[in-house]
Order: structure tokens, then sequence, then C-alpha cells
């Protein structure tokens, strides 16, 4: 039988800083300053206030960071508001790791006084364990899309990350082989009920999304943190005939050898899809094409007739011209598209109340349809990252302008890469809702040389008030 526990611990405690490649640890930061942008931006957002205030009422030993607005609580309940607050424009890259990764580990870090290398160590490490996972356990979402044009009935869609997170924190914490797997066995109890297609079904769209990520942060730290003092779970679950697999996912795609194919040399890190948009990765493509026909033809909003957005199969909002609320919007192609034509900059803004409540914006949504292409699923099965789109606009004129694409911005390969400098120039829009522009570029400058840290506390300083 193939051990996926012990392959993954012996992978975390045998993995020192210096063995992992430059640009694994360069992309890991890329995802931090992403993932950190998003989360001071997060503060715009509903679900992220909503996550301040409980965290507030909570409090606890002062651990760790609430990122923004400053003050430390426990490290639990930091990961769970930071969590909030990182997921909360849905800006987060593709597969959603980061919202569960970098909250749980940033707060164990911070707790356990650790070092940069320490902390990048174990967040990159966390997050190839987690993109391990969730690239197999995963696959059932996109494979029935492309097979059957809707999920699966039953399916989780990024809760296995806390796996990730809680070997990522055991290692922090200095758990031996034994007492990291018995972290790995907790956190796969812990992990919420695969009810993603509950989720999409649902209007209007709740706050709590596919997955409650900020509970996949906290219980990540916790059970590190009960697993430290010698709490048990089953320590295999991963290996187990009735475990955690068959469990969360009843479709039969498990596949131990390839969680664990090519451990320390093929690193789940250089795979990652940014988002150049804060809404659902499903509508990127047809975002991308319609802002290049804009630059090139030039057209304004009142000049379009019609929009037809030709893509996947999409079924995360069952009525996405209902939009009251900034999850709807997020989840909305028409209001998505209506935006990019209004001009407003991706980011916070994108679902203030003023986009919110636009009457110009709810009224050329009228104007935009969604239709499944055929294009999409036949190109699925060649190229499993691709996001096929075809944008058609009808304009006063009589002209129809058409174009189309295979990838969407952001996928990280050839031309689709984003550049470091926009992912900076991202994070000052995200930071500007609260951070001063002196501290937000200091903590770019310290991000960028982590490594030379002795502590996590002058980043801290700088992302926050």
């Amino acid at each position: 039988m193939t051990h996926v526990t012990d392959a993954l611990c012996s992978f975390a405690l045998n993995t020192n800083f210096g063995d992992i490649p430059e640009d694994v640890i360069h992309e890991m930061k890329r995802i931090l300053i992403d993932g950190l942008g998003n989360a001071v931006g997060g503060i715009a957002s509903d679900k992220g206030k909503i996550g301040l205030s409980f965290a507030g009422k909570v409090g606890g030993t002062p651990e760790a960071t609430v990122l923004g607005v400053g003050g430390k609580i426990s490290a639990p309940m930091a990961a769970f508001v930071n969590s909030e607050l990182l997921n909360g424009l849905d800006y987060d890259p593709i597969p959603h790791i980061p919202p569960i990764l970098i909250p749980s580990v940033l707060a164990v870090a911070e707790a356990e006084r650790a070092d940069g290398k320490s902390f990048l160590t174990a967040l990159t490490i966390g997050h190839d364990v987690a993109a391990r996972l969730n690239g197999v356990l995963g696959s059932v979402m996109m494979s029935s899309i492309a097979k059957y044009g809707k999920t699966p009935d039953v399916f989780g869609n990024s809760n296995e990350n806390m796996l990730g997170a809680a070997i990522g924190n055991a290692l922090l914490m200095k758990l031996d082989h034994a007492r990291m797997a018995q972290a790995l066995g907790i956190s796969a109890y812990f992990c919420p009920l695969p009810v993603c297609r509950d989720w999409e079904s649902t209007l209007p769209k709740t706050m709590i999304k596919y997955a409650p990520v900020s509970w996949c942060a906290q219980g990540a730290v916790q059970a590190a943190m009960i697993a430290r003092e010698g709490y048990t779970g089953n320590a295999y679950t991963l290996d187990s005939e009735y475990g955690f697999p068959v469990i969360y996912c009843r479709e039969n795609v498990w596949d131990p050898d390839k969680v664990i194919e090519g451990l320390g040399e093929k690193w789940a890190v250089r795979n990652t899809m940014f988002k150049p948009y804060p809404c659902c990765r499903f509508l990127h493509a047809s975002l991308d094409v319609f802002y290049r026909l804009k630059a090139a033809h030039g057209f304004s909003p009142e000049s379009i007739t019609a929009v037809r957005c030709h893509t996947g199969a999409f079924v995360a909002h069952p009525d996405q011209y209902a939009v009251s609320n900034q999850i709807d919007a997020q989840f909305s192609g028409p209001y998505n598209i209506a935006l990019a034509a209004f001009g407003y900059t991706p980011g916070p803004q994108w679902q203030d109340k003023r986009c919110l409540t636009d009457p110009t914006v709810h009224d050329f949504m009228q104007k935009v349809t969604m239709h499944v292409a055929p294009e999409y699923s036949e190109l699925k099965k060649t190229e499993p990252g691709s996001f096929y789109a075809r944008v058609e606009i009808d304009l006063k004129d009589g002209t129809t302008l058409v174009d189309s694409t295979d990838y969407p911005r952001g996928s990280n390969t050839g031309a689709t890469r984003i550049s470091t400098q926009e992912l900076a120039d991202r994070f000052r829009i995200c930071a500007g809702v609260i951070l001063p522009d002196h501290k937000i570029e200091k903590a770019l400058d310290i991000i960028q040389h982590l490594e030379d840290y002795d502590s996590l506390d002058p980043l801290m300083e700088a992302l926050t008030l």
C-alpha cells in the first residue's frame, strides 16, 4: 500500500529552505504579494468586515496580527479573520489555496516567532501538499463540467487545502513525524462537508462561498496545536480503506501515487493561476476578450447593443442577472462585463456599493448573455488548463466584433503570465483602501527580501495601521 501520510511528512521534515529552487521561492513570494494585498483590500468587503467584528469579540491570547487594522489576537482566531479578509474580494488565485494556507501559516509563524526563511519554507511546503491533494480530489469538478456540463451532485472545492496548511503549521511548531501525521489526520477530520453543489444552487449567493475558508484556516492551526499537546486522530486517514478520500469525494478519483509523485522535484506552486479580476475564474477569459476588443476598437458602453459570451458551462450562479450583494457580483458574468464596459478599475471598487447599485450597470447587464461553447469542453480534453471563451459584440452601427482566447491571463504560461510588477501594482490598489503609501511600499520590499528577516514583526508593522 502507498503510504501517502509518511511520504508527505518525510518530505516536509527533510526539506530545508536551501533545498527549494529559487524560482519556486520567487513564485511563493508572488503568491504572498497577491494574497496579503487581497487580505488588506478585503476590508472593503462585508465578508471581511464581519470577520473583523467576530474576531474582535473572541480575541484570545495576543499571538498573531489582524491584517490591515492591527492588534493581536489568538493564532487560530487571527487565521480565521485574515482568511475572511483574503477571500473577501474573490481575488485569490487558482487553486484556492492562499485563503486557507497564508492566514493559517502566517498566524503560526508569528506565534512561534519564526524567521523569514522558516516561514517561506513552511508556506511553500504547505502549498505543495495542498496543491497535490487539490489536484487529485478537485479533478472531479472539472471532469464533470467537461463531461456533463455541470458539477457533481456531491463535491468539495478547496476544503482539503487545510491539510496542507496543517503540515506547514506542524513544521513551524517543530513537531516530529508522528505528531505531524496526527496534525494531518486531525485536520482531515476537521475538514468541512463537500457541500459545494448546495452552495452553487443557493440565491442570493452566501458569504461562506464554495468553502468555509476561514474555518479551514482556523482548523489547520488548531489541528497542529492540539497534536503538539498529544491529541490523536487517525494519523493515516489518507491511507485508510474508509478514510478521508472516500468520505470527502465519492467519485473514484483518488490516486495516492499521483499525490506523492515527484515530491521535492515537481513543485505545484509553479502552476498557480493568478486572477486579474476579482471574480470567479470561469468568467476571466470572457473578460480578457472583451477588454481586448475594447482596446482595439474604442467603443463606448452606449454604442453596444449586445454582448454574447461563449464559454464553459457555469453553474455557480443560478441567475447571473440577480446581483444584490458582493458575492452575487463575484459570480455574475453580465455584471463584471458591465463594469469592464464602464471602465471601473478591477479591485475593491468592483464590489463597492456604488457599483452594486448603479442603475446604468444593471441596465447594461441586460445586453449581456452567457452561452455554452462546445469548443470549451473539446479543448479541455487536450489542454486541461484552458478556459476557452469567444465574445461577440454588436454595435449600433451594425458592426459585430468577434474575438476568442484559449487561455485567460494569469495562467502563468507564456504571454498569459502576470508580471510581478502587475501583482505589485494590484497590491497597491487593494492595500490602498486602508494603508498609507509608505507602508505599502515597505511591505512590498519586505516580502521580496523576506528570507533576510529574523522575524515577521517588520512585515506585520508594514501591513497594519
